[in-house]
């Protein structure tokens, strides 16, 4: 049984009392129980104590391994870091040696690009004029073509007027459209 079990037993147990006091057997009962968990509490006691006294010992052995190894370590970080520092050192001149290298080969590529680009830009240019001189020649073929279909027009119309089945005097509602003048046309 727990200490707080005893501890609420004894505080709720009811003793009979008969004529004369108390049940000497319940009595007797309730100090064997406390007499038996207070053997068992220290027992418990004994153990902790002997158990946190083999834990110092071990902690105390436990800081002093701590100690020689932190040494230890302190030795390695700084050998790691005299290490590191000879590393960087040969890191830069390696960098620099590097870099040093790469600006030249950029400098050759960048100038080979710079003539590749030129000479496309020359090329899209040539085109580009290619193309405006067909754009030209295919306006001025279609206005050519746009002038003689509207002389064809006009020529139609005049044969039109000169086979006309109207008489002479139309009305002013028939009219004859011109189609040479630009102004009766939709613009689109």
């Amino acid at each position: 049984m727990a200490a707080d079990d005893i501890l609420e037993y004894l505080e709720t147990v009811d003793l009979k009392t008969k004529m004369r006091g108390y049940d000497q057997i319940e009595v007797d009962e309730i100090f064997d129980r406390v007499s038996e968990e207070i053997k068992i509490l220290r027992e418990d006691l004994k153990n902790s104590v002997e158990k946190e006294r083999i834990a110092e010992e071990y902690l105390e052995s436990e800081i002093k391994r701590l100690a020689l190894r932190e040494k230890e370590i302190e030795a390695s970080i700084k050998e790691a870091e005299e290490k590191a520092t000879r590393i960087i050192e040969n890191s830069h001149a390696n960098a620099e040696e590097l870099r040093s290298a790469t600006e030249k080969e950029l400098h050759a590529l960048a100038s080979e690009e710079r003539e590749k680009l030129k000479n496309e830009l020359l090329d899209i240019e040539n085109r580009q004029n290619d193309i405006q001189s067909n754009v030209n020649l295919f306006e001025h073929q279609f206005s050519a073509h746009r002038e003689r279909i509207l002389r064809a027009l006009s020529d139609m119309q005049e044969a039109i007027k000169e086979f006309s089945l109207f008489p002479e005097d139309q009305d002013s509602d028939s009219k004859v459209i011109d189609l040479t003048r630009s102004d009766q046309f939709p613009s689109g």
